[in-house]
């Protein structure tokens, strides 16, 4: 058998160079370390600018959007496996958090880390057989396991430990020596806080991802699986790992939202959008990229705001909201189908650009 090396070096020499690389050079890792941090001190900063409810809420669901893009990334983007059923762990995170701040009376950050385990042991069990199959087959069978997950949860069976289809009342979030509307402006940056805090460990946990053994092994496991086998890498183990973070992050999504919202209820937390819109915002940011996911859901939360609450020239876009959001997608998708990260790291907008990518994609 052929030595590998000299062919990745050789692949390696062909990749193309980015307009960033040509700019920066050898100073590129300072200069995103840079970026990052100054972008994570206007998210520390922004809540002493004296916001409004609605604006520290919108921004606390964009962040958490953005958390819920990238644990999809783990899977869909890095892995190649298109999982439409990461609402399971959604769910699981928000009443594994509720009935242990409910019935063991445990403080919030502790449930909240318990609930992103149980889903993430759920992840290994249902990921064992599930991850055995490929393509739509695997798609059709997460979003079956999601369903039966909400139905299990939902049962008369289980009703005294999740209370049913009643739901859950959590408590609420009360700063000692503040009521009313103090009380409130606290809690409202608590929550948000704890939203930056997830999203700064989860694009952490992604950046050493792609720096590790684990990380090349689902990047190869994406570009050719059978490939990937005959090099000895254990996909099995790899693909349930990579099943297994994602189910993690999304249950700490899914416990920061139970007691964010101090009620649950199985349609509510196991409803098949909170999937979909963690997938579109991968997509549209770039999946299989460390910043892709989080640029994707800030954008996706800014736009789908924007056509609920805005009244352009006294037309109401609420109506049109779900209309104008599918076509924005669709126009990215044709003109960035790699995202926006792509675009941003490689390519300078042209009309050859818009009909290379008509032709690769059969539009």
């Amino acid at each position: 058998m052929s030595n590998p090396k000299p062919e990745t070096q050789n692949q390696k020499s062909k990749m193309p160079v980015t307009r960033w690389d040509m700019l920066l050079g050898p100073r590129r890792n300072i200069v995103y370390v840079v970026v990052c941090a100054v972008a994570l001190a206007a998210l520390l900063f922004l809540p002493r600018m004296s916001l409004s409810g609605f604006v520290l809420t919108s921004l606390t669901t964009a962040l958490l959007l953005a958390v819920r893009a990238q644990a999809w990334n783990f899977i869909g983007g890095y892995t190649g496996y298109a999982a439409f059923g990461n609402v399971a762990f959604y769910g699981l995170g928000a009443y594994g958090t509720a009935i242990l701040m409910t019935k063991l009376h445990w403080p919030f950050l502790p449930a909240m880390l318990i609930g992103g385990v149980v889903a993430t042991v759920y992840a290994v069990i249902v990921g064992l057989p599930v991850l055995r199959m490929r393509g739509q087959y695997f798609a059709i069978a997460t979003l079956g396991v999601a369903e039966a997950t909400r139905e299990l949860v939902s049962s008369p069976q289980l009703s005294k430990l999740t209370a049913g289809p009643t739901g859950i009342n959590l408590p609420f979030f009360r700063p000692e020596g503040l009521s009313g509307a103090a009380a409130a402006a606290v809690g409202s940056r608590y929550f948000y806080y704890v939203a930056v805090g997830l999203l700064v460990f989860v694009v952490l946990v992604t950046w050493l991802l792609t720096r590790s053994k684990l990380g090349y092994s689902l990047v190869a496991i994406r570009e050719d699986e059978d490939a990937a086998k005959m090099l000895g890498i254990n996909t099995t183990w790899a693909k349930v790992a990579a099943f297994a973070m994602s189910a993690f992050f999304t249950g700490l999504v899914g416990g920061h939202y139970a007691y964010w919202r101090t009620f649950i209820l199985p349609e509510e937390v196991f409803n098949v959008r909170y999937t979909l819109e963690g997938i579109l915002s991968a997509v549209l940011g770039g999946p299989g990229t460390i910043l892709g996911p989080v640029v994707g859901g800030a954008i996706y939360d800014a736009v789908s705001t924007f056509l609920t609450f805005s009244k352009p020239f006294g037309i109401d876009l609420g109506q049109f909201h779900v209309t104008i959001l599918g076509l924005f997608i669709v126009m990215v998708i044709i003109f960035l189908p790699r995202g926006v990260a792509d675009f941003f790291g490689r390519h300078k907008f042209s009309l050859g650009m818009f009909l290379e990518n008509v032709r690769q994609n059969r539009v």
